[in-house]
């Protein structure tokens, strides 16, 4: 409805006779309903033993956080220095220097590829303009 415009009479008389109305009775059956069968879950594989080399490959929750809100778009650094301390509860000093480190990390580049490849081609060019 465009705004402005008030709704007319009838259908507000029309919804307060629905209200009022008694809910129709559904019939009961005289069978009973089947249960569909369930699926049964797979029986769980033993895990591969994992490596140190494994383990820092998978990226951890604050790293995916981390990602995720890099990937938003921040139009005033105040707002985004605030939303750092809020949400991550990190320094902006230390939200910087994870990240850092963090675009460096192949499961980064993985999981979150554009702006991984932002983040390096700024840093490259802040270390080309040096």
């Amino acid at each position: 409805m465009p705004p402005g415009q008030r709704p007319t009479t009838s259908s507000t008389r029309a919804r307060r006779e629905d209200d009022a109305a008694p809910a129709p009775q559904r019939a009961q059956r005289d069978t009973p309903v089947r249960e569909a069968p369930q699926a049964q879950p797979a029986p769980r594989q033993p895990a591969a033993p994992r490596t140190a080399r494994d383990a820092e490959s998978k990226l951890s929750g604050p790293e995916s956080r981390i990602l995720e809100f890099e990937a938003r778009w921040w139009r005033a650094s105040g707002a985004k220095t605030q939303a750092i301390a809020d949400e991550l509860d990190l320094t902006p000093e230390r939200y910087y220097q994870q990240l850092a480190r963090l675009i460096d990390h192949p499961e980064a580049a993985a999981e979150q590829p554009a702006v991984v490849r932002r983040l390096r081609a700024a840093r490259d060019a802040r270390r080309a303009a040096r």
